[in-house]
């Protein structure tokens, strides 16, 4: 079971990105008033199998929003979101726990966060979900900690109803699809103030964590003195 998520993993992750949204563009304008339910339906499906092969999401929120608008891509963004994600933290609890142990158990961050994670849950979970740091440090990284799925998912239906509307909205306002994929357009005050937020809370979450593993040391160096 490892090996097939492995395999289907490694190639969903090397599809050609670009060319897989400038199709996926072309059948939502072609289908979208003919079919909007399915339509809406598959973009919804569409994005959490985004999430789930760890794929950058960002183009393809901008994509939706620009394809769509912001109303029906923030619906769809926010479902697949939560599907998407709820999906991988279940693989790697699961068939591919291994795997995600392999990848993300050795990253420094999520040591540090599961020191405070046990104390805090949710508090840590929703912080993580605001930090700025890969989506699959937020899904596979967590599944590989101690964090009950209630505190996993309670945090990602909250944050993502919030922070699910910013890429979707500057996808709306953009006036060539192209330009805003390639970066070549400048950054709307929707993005930077994401980035901005994502990076206070990426502080927050070092400074927590920092707070949490002093005093754990600080625990450990009394009880081995006691002893």
């Amino acid at each position: 079971c490892t090996c097939a998520v492995l395999v289907v993993l490694a190639a969903v992750h090397r599809l050609d990105a670009p060319q897989l949204l400038k199709s996926f563009g072309e059948a939502v304008l072609l289908h979208k008033q003919a079919s909007p339910f399915l339509t809406l339906a598959a973009c919804v499906v569409l994005v959490a199998l985004w999430i789930i092969a760890l794929v950058p999401l960002t183009p393809l929120e901008l994509t939706l929003g620009y394809l769509l608008g912001v109303g029906p891509s923030y619906v769809v963004v926010y479902l697949g979101k939560v599907l998407g994600c709820s999906v991988a933290f279940v693989l790697g609890r699961t068939v591919g726990r291994d795997w995600a142990h392999a990848q993300f158990g050795r990253h420094e961050l999520l040591q540090a966060v599961a020191l405070a994670v046990s104390e805090r849950p949710f508090r840590i979970c929703v912080i993580v979900r605001l930090a700025y740091i890969p989506i699959a440090l937020k899904n596979y990284g967590l599944a590989v900690l101690p964090v009950r799925a209630f505190d996993y998912v309670g945090s990602l239906i909250a944050v993502e109803l919030v922070m699910s509307v910013v890429l979707v909205t500057v996808g709306s306002t953009a006036k060539d699809l192209g330009a805003m994929l390639s970066g070549q357009q400048s950054r709307s005050t929707w993005q930077l103030g994401a980035m901005a937020v994502g990076a206070i809370f990426l502080l927050t979450l070092v400074s927590y964590i920092s707070f949490f593993t002093h005093r754990a040391l600080k625990q450990v160096r009394e009880q081995s003195k006691s002893a």
